[in-house]
C-alpha cells in the first residue's frame, strides 16, 4: 500500500507524506497512544541498554524520539539519526538542540535500502515504528544487517494486529475509523493517516517477521509483544 498514489514509487510517497505532517506528528502520535509510546521506547532503550553499545544507528528516527531516549539512557553511546524525509528531521534537530544532546545524536538524510555507511560501522541499529514504511523490507533489513558490526544487534518495535476477538475488533474500528478522523483532522492530511493504520494491517504477523529476520542474516530472533500484541520488540543477532 502506498500513501497517495499506486503508481508513484512508495519511497518518494512516504517522504512527501512525513514532510508534509511532521510539524503535528509528535502531537498526533501522543494523542493516540495515550502517551503509552513514551513507555515502549524507554522499555527498548533499556533491552538496548544491555549490550552496552557505543555506536547505535536509530533508523527511521522520524522527530528523534527514539534517538534522545537511548541518548539518556546509555550516556558513552554516540547515536546516528537517519531518516530520508527532511521535515521530520528540522523536527528532531530542534528537541536534540533544546535537549542539548547535539554532542551525542548526528542526524543525516537517509534511506534504509542503500545506507550510507561502511560495513561494520555500528554496535546496534533501531527502528521504531519505521519498518513498515521501507519501500522493500527485505532490503533494508539486508543494510541494516550489513552496517552492523559483527554479533551486533538490531533492535525494531512494530505495531501488529492483536489476535483477541474482542480487544482486536475494537482496536482495529479505533485504526481503521477513529485515527484516520482525528489524523486528518489534525495533520490536515486525511490520506497519511488512512495509509499509516492499513499499512500496520499489511504488514507481516511476528511469525513472519521473525523468519523474515532469520532469512535476511539474524540469529538468535526473538520478540516480546506490549499491551495484548498490538506492537512487538524484536531484537536479533548479526550472523
Amino acid at each position: 500500500m502506498k500513501p497517495y498514489d499506486q503508481h508513484r514509487p512508495k519511497g518518494e510517497q512516504i517522504r512527501e507524506m512525513f514532510d508534509h505532517i511532521a510539524p503535528a506528528y509528535d502531537r498526533l502520535n501522543d494523542i493516540m497512544s495515550f502517551r503509552i509510546a513514551r513507555l515502549w521506547r524507554k522499555k527498548m532503550a533499556g533491552i538496548v541498554a544491555r549490550m552496552y553499545p557505543k555506536r547505535i544507528l536509530d533508523l527511521a528516527t522520524g522527530t528523534g524520539d527514539m534517538a534522545i531516549v537511548l541518548a539518556r539512557r546509555i550516556h558513552e553511546a554516540q547515536i546516528t539519526g537517519a531518516d530520508p524525509s527532511e521535515g521530520m528531521l528540522e523536527v528532531a534537530k530542534r528537541k536534540i538542540s533544546k535537549k542539548r544532546l547535539g554532542n551525542r545524536i548526528k542526524l543525516e538524510v537517509a534511506q534504509a535500502e542503500s545506507l550510507p555507511y561502511e560495513n561494520g560501522t555500528f554496535d546496534a541499529v533501531t527502528v521504531v515504528f519505521g519498518v513498515r514504511n521501507f519501500h522493500d523490507i527485505a532490503a533494508g533489513l539486508k543494510e541494516m544487517h550489513r552496517v552492523l558490526r559483527r554479533k551486533g544487534m538490531v533492535f525494531i518495535m512494530e505495531f501488529s494486529m492483536p489476535r483477541g476477538k474482542i480487544f482486536g475488533t475494537v482496536y482495529r474500528f479505533y485504526f481503521r475509523k477513529w485515527l484516520p478522523f482525528v489524523g486528518g483532522k489534525v495533520s490536515g492530511d486525511k490520506s497519511a493517516y488512512t495509509y499509516l493504520p492499513e499499512s500496520v494491517v499489511e504488514f507481516p504477523d511476528w511469525e513472519t517477521f521473525t523468519q523474515l529476520l532469520w532469512e535476511c542474516g539474524y540469529a538468535n530472533v526473538k520478540s516480546k509483544a506490549l499491551f495484548f500484541g498490538i506492537a512487538r520488540i524484536y531484537k536479533g543477532e548479526k550472523r
